[in-house]
Formats: structure tokens, C-alpha cells, sequence
């Protein structure tokens, strides 16, 4: 009996243990630098070593995630109909993942949202007249992070991000990072947009730091430099940008013959 007993307690302790593996790891991730999910920077293009870090969230995944939303996991199903010491383990480990995963989304929003209000504390875009133009436009910033205007730069397409939050604003360092850890480059990056690493042998021939401002509704796009760019003139060029994509839609419109 004593045996028995102690050999269960070992089984339940090997399982609790198992349940220590970290599930989120900071760091690069070198393939894809468009999923909103990976944590870290990305350097753009590179090969990886390990290929199951490195997936992106491809949509069929987004959809079979919603198609189990708010149902119990697997593991806790099958612990309910067959309750084994493994089977509850294994809905444990479910559990602290989603805790873990969980906890730290909620972490990180609360830290960008405390950052975008410090950048503009009232909230509020500027004009209501931006507004319209804002929608479905994506802004870049090609920098170099040793680069004091460079750094500017970003300040500057951060507070109008947060200033019209439909904006896609992103960031991408053209030059390798700085020696040290990432973790020291990103805070002195001192940013929350999204930020890519364009890999070794990519040609950018524009200057830095420069904004690729791109009006996805009308497919239009304008490179701008960035030097000493405010946060008026960014704006300016946005609706600049889509007050000539609409001009040109009326123009082509027109031009069509009745039918």
C-alpha cells in the first residue's frame, strides 16, 4: 500500500513538473515579420534554426481559434471523462499556459496603453478633419536606431499613431541592431509600434530616416523624409496623399462613358 501511494505522488509530482517549460520566450524570431502574435523582434528574411518557434499564425489557425472559443480545451474534456493523474496533469499544464499567455497580453497592453496616453495625454486626434483621411493607411519608418533623427522620427510617427489609432504604423532598422541585448536595444528604441529587422543584403536605397506613407484603400503611396518631420507635416502628407488618390477616383469616374 505504502508503495502504491508513493508511487502516485511521484507520477502527480513528474507531471507538475512538466508543467514548468516556459511558454512565452522573448527573443527573435527570424522568419515573418507579420504576425501581431510573435513576441520579440524580427529580423525579416533570415533563416531559423528552429522552425516550429518560428511559424507565423496563419488564418486557418485564427479560424479553428474561434471556432473553439469558449469551449473547454481538449485536455479538460478528456480529464472529465477519464480523470487519470495524466490526463488532469495534462489539463493543468492547458490551464497555466493559458494563465501564463493570458496574463502577459495583459501586461503588455496596459503598458502601451500607459506609454500612448504619456505621448498624448488627451487622447483626442488633433482635427476632426484628419479623420477620413486616416483610415486604411499604412506608415513606415525606415531608421537607423544610432541615429538621433532616426530616433525623432519615431517619436513622431508614434504620437500621431496614438493621435488616430486606424493608422498601421511600423517600424524597420535597415542597419544590424546595435551590440548588447535585444532587450536593451528595445528599450532604448523606447517604442510599442511594431518593429522588423530588414535582413543583411536587402537593398533600401531610400535615406534614413524616410516614411513610406501607402493609402491602401486607392493603392497610392508616397516616400517623404523624415529628418525633421513633426507631427503636423505627417498628417499633412496623409491627407495630402488621400485627398489625390479620391481626386483622381473622381477623374476616372467621370471619364467612364454612360452606359
Amino acid at each position: 500500500m505504502l508503495r502504491a501511494t508513493l508511487a502516485s505522488l511521484f507520477s502527480v509530482a513528474s507531471s507538475t513538473l512538466a508543467a514548468e517549460a516556459p511558454v512565452l520566450v522573448l527573443g527573435v524570431l527570424p522568419t515573418d515579420c507579420r504576425s501581431v502574435l510573435t513576441i520579440g523582434v524580427l529580423a525579416c528574411g533570415e533563416p531559423t534554426a528552429d522552425s516550429a518557434q518560428s511559424r507565423s499564425i496563419s488564418e486557418a489557425q485564427v479560424t479553428e481559434y474561434l471556432a473553439q472559443y469558449g469551449k473547454p480545451p481538449r485536455e479538460a474534456v478528456r480529464a472529465l471523462l477519464d480523470p487519470t493523474d495524466a490526463n488532469i496533469a495534462a489539463w493543468l499544464r492547458k490551464q497555466r499556459q493559458v494563465v501564463s499567455i493570458a496574463s502577459y497580453v495583459a501586461h503588455r497592453m496596459t503598458e502601451m496603453q500607459s506609454q500612448l496616453e504619456a505621448d498624448h495625454p488627451d487622447g483626442s486626434p488633433t482635427s476632426v478633419s484628419y479623420l477620413p483621411a486616416m483610415i486604411q493607411i499604412r506608415a513606415t519608418l525606415y531608421l537607423n536606431s544610432r541615429d538621433a533623427s532616426s530616433l525623432r522620427a519615431a517619436r513622431v510617427l508614434q504620437r500621431v499613431v496614438a493621435r488616430h489609432p486606424s493608422i498601421d504604423g511600423r517600424l524597420v532598422q535597415v542597419e544590424p541592431t546595435p551590440g548588447g541585448l535585444l532587450s536593451t536595444w528595445l528599450a532604448r528604441l523606447d517604442t510599442v509600434l511594431p518593429v522588423s529587422i530588414l535582413a543583411p543584403g536587402s537593398t533600401n536605397e531610400a535615406q534614413v530616416p524616410s516614411l513610406l506613407i501607402e493609402d491602401l484603400r486607392y493603392g497610392s503611396s508616397r516616400r517623404l523624409d523624415a529628418t525633421d518631420i513633426t507631427p503636423e507635416q505627417l498628417q499633412d502628407q496623409i491627407a495630402s496623399l488621400r485627398a489625390a488618390a479620391e481626386a483622381r477616383d473622381r477623374l476616372s469616374g467621370a471619364a467612364e462613358p454612360l452606359p
